[in-house]
C-alpha cells in the first residue's frame, strides 16, 4: 500500500471511533435525560442499551488512543471493554436474573425482553473488538488474529445493515440469532474496519481483495440466518418474522428478494472478476518486461551482482559472476556467501547473524573454484522489505589491476635503479676523462715525450669506450621499452646466423665456435627486432663471459618447435657460468658477475627478460657442468 493510501486508512479510522464516541455519548445522554418525548417520537435510537452505549465510548477511545500511539492507554481501554463484555456473557450462567442491566441505570423505557441488557451477539463483537485492540497493542503491528477477528465482528454487523435494507430485521423479534440495532451494527462496522484493513498490505494481503471477500460472506450469512427463520416457519417449530397482508410468511417474499439480488450481484462479480483477471494480466505482463529488462541489464553488466539474505545464502547470481568465480550460477544458489567471499560475514560457528554488512566500495578477497584466493572490490547495498533483510552486492575482480600497479611499482623502482646507477655509472668515466686531460694538459706543457703521453691517452679511450658502452646499452634499454613494430614471418635458422656472423669477432684476441642446430623449416611469426635484441645479449654475453682457460669459447644454438604452438630457443655456452646462489635477481636491471672479465653495465640479461615477455614467452637459466644455458620459449605465432 502506498504511504497516502496508508495515511487515508488511518484518518478513516480515527474517524469511524469518534464517531462511535459521539454515538455512544449520545445515546448515553439520552437515557441518562429519560426524555420521553424523544423516546415517543425516535423509539429506534433506545433501541441501543445505556450498557451498549458505554462500551462504544470506551472501543471509540481504545481504537483512537490506539491510533495516536498511546498503547498502555488503549490497552487499558480494551481490557475494560472485555471485562464488561465478559461479565454480561457469563451472567446466565451465574444468575437467575440479570443484575447487570439495571447496575448503572434503570432504564425508563422497555425496548426488550430486558431492559438494558447487552445481548449475547453484541457482548460477543465487543469482545472481539477488545481482543483486537489488544493484540495491535501489544505487538504494534498487524497479525492474521486481529484482521479474523475484526472480519468477523464486521460480517455480522453487515449482515445485520443488509438485513434492515431488505425490511428483514425490522423489529426486534429475531432473538434467536442475536439482536441488534441498526446504529448498533454502523458502529461495530465502523469500528471493525481500520482494525481490518490498517497495514493490512504487511501480510502480504490485498485490500480489495478482502473488502470482496467481505461483502460476499456478509450477504451468505444473511441469507443462510433467512433460510434458517423460513425453515423454521414452514416446520411450525417457531413464527415467522412476519405476516404479509397475504397471510403468507415475509420470509418468502425476502427471499425471494435475497435471490434476485444474488443473481445480480453473482453477475456483477463475474464481470468485475473478469476486468480483474483483465488488468491482472496486463500488470503481469507489464510485470514480467520490467523483469525481463532488469534480468537484461544486471546479466549483461561487467561486474559481477550477487543478492545475499542477512545469513549469507545466495539467493542470485548474475553471468558475470560465473566469470569471476568460475561456478555456474545455478551451483551457487543456496551456497554460503563465504565460500566465494570469506572475510564477509562472521565465521561459520558464529551464531550472530545480524552484522550488517553494507558498505562502500572496499577491497577484500574472493575465492575461485579452483581456490585460487584473488583481490577484488565490494560494495554492498543494504534493502529492506517489509518482513527481511537482503543485501545486494556489486563485484569486480581487480586481479588485472593489481598486477599492472605491481608492474607499475616495479617499473618505478627500476627507474629509480637505473637514474641512480646511470647518474654514477656516467659520471665516473666523463670525470675520470676530464683527470686525464688535465693530465695530459699539463704533459704536453712540460714538453713530455710522445711514449709518456701514449698510455695516459690509451686510459682516456678506454674510458670514453666504456661511456659509448654504457650509452649504447641505455639506448638498447629505450628501444626495448617504446619499439612498437608489427610481428612478420622469421625464419629463425637464417636470423641467429646473420647475429653470428654480426658478433664473431667482437673480441679478435678470442677463437670463437659456433654450433647451430635449428632446422631451415622452422618459421616463427613475431617481431623480428625485439628478437635480435635476445639473440644480440645472450650470443655476445657468451662471447665476453667466456673461460679464459679454455682454448675455443663454445657457443651452441638450438631451437625445437614443441608441438603445443611454441618454440624453444636455447643458447649454451662453455664460459664462466655463475656460482652458487647467483641465480637470485639474475634478470635484474644493473646485476654483473663477471665485472672484471668484461666491461658492461648489466642491463644485458634485463633487456633479455623485458623483450621475452613482452613477445609472451619467458626466459630460464640451467646451470651446467661447464657454462650457462638459457631457455627461451616464445609462441610461434605473436601477432599482439
Amino acid at each position: 500500500m502506498d504511504p497516502l493510501a496508508r495515511v487515508n486508512w488511518h484518518k478513516a479510522g480515527m474517524a469511524a471511533a469518534w464517531f462511535c464516541v459521539l454515538v455512544g455519548t449520545g445515546i448515553g445522554s439520552l437515557w441518562l435525560l429519560k426524555s420521553e418525548h424523544v423516546a415517543d417520537t425516535l423509539p429506534v435510537l433506545f433501541r441501543m442499551q445505556f450498557n451498549t452505549a458505554i462500551n462504544f465510548v470506551l472501543s471509540g477511545l481504545a481504537v483512537a488512543t490506539l491510533l495516536s500511539g498511546a498503547g498502555r492507554i488503549a490497552t487499558g481501554l480494551a481490557i475494560a471493554v472485555m471485562l464488561i463484555s465478559l461479565a454480561f456473557l457469563l451472567e446466565p450462567l451465574i444468575h437467575t436474573g440479570h443484575p447487570l442491566d439495571t447496575l448503572l441505570i434503570d432504564p425508563f423505557r422497555q425496548t426488550g425482553p430486558h431492559p438494558g441488557h447487552l445481548a449475547s451477539g453484541t457482548a460477543l463483537s465487543f469482545l472481539l473488538i477488545g481482543v483486537c485492540i489488544l493484540i495491535s497493542a501489544v505487538t504494534g503491528r498487524p497479525t492474521l488474529l486481529r484482521v479474523v477477528l475484526a472480519a468477523t465482528v464486521f460480517m455480522a454487523a453487515a449482515a445485520t445493515l443488509i438485513g434492515y435494507g431488505l425490511q428483514l430485521v425490522t423489529e426486534s423479534d429475531w432473538p434467536r440469532y442475536g439482536h441488534m440495532s441498526p446504529h448498533t451494527a454502523l458502529c461495530f462496522a465502523a469500528l471493525a474496519l481500520p482494525l481490518i484493513f490498517l497495514r493490512v498490505e504487511e501480510l502480504d494481503y490485498d485490500a480489495s481483495t478482502i473488502a470482496a471477500m467481505l461483502g460476499a460472506a456478509s450477504y451468505l450469512l444473511l441469507l443462510a440466518l433467512t433460510l434458517l427463520d423460513l425453515q423454521d416457519a414452514f416446520e411450525g417449530s417457531s413464527p415467522p418474522v412476519s405476516i404479509n397482508p397475504d397471510g403468507k410468511p415475509a420470509s418468502q417474499a425476502i427471499l425471494a428478494g435475497l435471490l434476485v439480488v444474488s443473481g445480480i450481484v453473482y453477475a456483477s462479480l463475474i464481470v468485475y472478476a473478469f476486468r480483474s483477471a483483465q488488468r491482472s494480466r496486463a500488470i503481469a505482463l507489464q510485470l514480467r518486461e520490467s523483469q525481463e529488462r532488469m534480468s537484461a541489464i544486471i546479466d549483461t553488466a561487467a561486474d559481477g551482482i550477487v543478492t545475499v539474505n542477512a545469513r549469507g545464502t545466495v539467493l542470485s547470481a548474475n553471468h558475470a559472476m560465473e566469470t569471476i568465480f568460475g561456478y555456474r550460477s545455478e551451483d551457487m544458489l543456496g551456497r554460503d556467501v563465504r565460500t566465494l567471499i570469506p572475510d564477509l560475514l562472521p565465521a561459520a560457528g558464529n551464531d550472530d547473524h545480524t552484522t550488517d554488512i553494507a558498505c562502500t566500495a572496499r577491497e577484500v578477497e574472493g575465492t575461485r573454484r579452483n581456490g585460487i584466493r584473488f583481490p577484488l572490490d565490494l560494495s554492498v547495498a543494504r534493502i529492506e522489505l517489509d518482513r527481511t533483510v537482503l543485501y545486494s552486492g556489486i563485484i569486480r575482480d581487480i586481479s588485472q589491476r593489481k598486477q599492472h600497479e605491481q608492474e607499475i611499482l616495479d617499473v618505478n623502482a627500476e627507474l629509480e635503479a637505473f637514474a641512480w646507477r646511470t647518474s654514477h655509472d656516467l659520471r665516473a668515466p666523463i670525470a675520470s676523462s676530464i683527470g686525464l686531460t688535465a693530465i695530459m694538459r699539463d704533459m704536453i706543457g712540460l714538453q713530455a715525450p710522445t711514449t709518456q703521453l701514449v698510455p695516459v691517452i690509451g686510459r682516456l679511450e678506454r674510458g670514453l669506450q666504456k661511456l659509448d658502452g654504457l650509452i649504447e646499452n641505455i639506448i638498447q634499454l629505450k628501444r626495448s621499452r617504446l619499439l612498437d613494430e608489427a610481428a612478420t614471418s622469421v625464419p629463425l635458422a637464417s636470423t641467429v646466423q646473420e647475429t653470428i656472423e654480426r658478433l664473431r669477432f667482437i673480441d679478435p684476441e678470442r677463437q670463437v665456435s659456433f654450433v647451430v642446430d635449428i632446422p631451415e623449416a622452422i618459421v616463427i611469426r613475431t617481431k623480428l627486432a625485439r628478437l635480435r635484441m635476445i639473440l644480440d645479449n645472450l650470443i655476445s654475453n657468451a662471447i665476453k663471459y667466456a673461460d679464459p682457460d679454455e682454448a675455443t669459447c663454445r657457443v651452441t644454438v638450438d631451437a625445437v618447435l614443441t608441438g603445443d604452438g611454441w618454440l624453444e630457443l636455447c643458447v649454451s655456452d662453455n664460459g664462466l657460468g655463475l656460482g652458487e646462489g647467483d641465480e637470485t635477481g639474475l634478470f635484474q636491471m644493473f646485476k654483473r658477475f663477471h665485472p672484471s672479465k668484461a666491461d658492461g653495465c648489466g642491463l644485458g640479461l634485463y633487456i633479455v627478460k623485458t623483450s621475452v615477455e613482452h613477445l609472451g614467452g619467458t626466459v630460464a637459466y640451467i646451470r651446467l657442468d661447464k657454462g650457462s644455458r638459457f631457455v627461451i620459449r616464445l609462441p610461434q605465432r605473436n601477432d599482439a
